[in-house]
C-alpha cells in the first residue's frame, strides 16, 4: 500500500497545504495547491516543493539557475550582475542576505530559492543553493514571471 501511495505521489502529484508565511502574498497559510513532478527544466520564477533539511517540505520560488551568480546589494537581487525585477513581490520589498555572505555561485544542478515574504523566510540565503535532487515537485502559479531591469 505504501509503495502505491509513493508511486502516486511521484507520478500524479499531490495536494499540498501551505504552512507558514514565507510565501506571502502569493500563498497564504492553509492554502491548498496541486504539486506535481517537474515536467520540464526549472525556470526562474517557478514555485517548488523541496526538502530544505527541516522536518516538513518547504514551498519556495526559484530565483537563481545553475551556473549563475546571485548577489544582494542595497536590498536588491542581482543575477550575473543584472538587477532582477520580481513582480510577484509586494511593492518596495527589500531583500537582504541572512548572513554577511551576499554572493552565491551556483554549480551545475544547483538552484537558489527564496520565499516571497523575504523578511520571514528561511531559504537559500540561509542554507545556500540547493541541488536539483532536493526539489520534488512544482506548483503552478499565475504570478507574473521575473525579468531583468533594462
Amino acid at each position: 500500500m505504501v509503495s502505491c501511495l509513493w508511486l502516486a505521489w511521484q507520478v500524479a502529484g499531490a495536494m499540498v497545504v501551505v504552512q507558514g508565511e514565507s510565501m506571502l502574498p502569493s500563498f497564504h497559510p492553509n492554502d491548498c495547491a496541486f504539486a506535481r513532478p517537474p515536467s520540464r527544466k526549472l525556470e526562474r520564477g517557478d514555485v517548488v516543493v523541496l526538502d530544505d533539511g527541516h522536518k516538513d517540505y518547504a514551498l519556495k520560488r526559484v530565483v537563481g539557475l545553475p551556473g549563475e551568480t546571485v548577489h544582494f546589494h542595497d536590498g536588491q537581487v542581482f543575477i550575473n550582475r543584472r538587477l532582477l525585477h520580481e513582480p510577484y513581490l509586494e511593492r518596495n520589498t527589500r531583500t537582504y542576505p541572512c548572513q554577511k555572505l551576499a554572493l552565491f555561485f551556483l554549480c551545475k544542478d544547483q538552484y537558489f530559492v527564496m520565499g516571497d515574504n523575504r523578511g520571514n523566510s528561511i531559504d537559500s540565503r540561509s542554507y545556500g543553493p540547493i541541488d536539483i535532487e532536493r526539489i520534488h515537485k512544482t506548483v503552478p502559479s499565475s504570478a507574473p514571471q521575473p525579468s531583468f531591469a533594462p
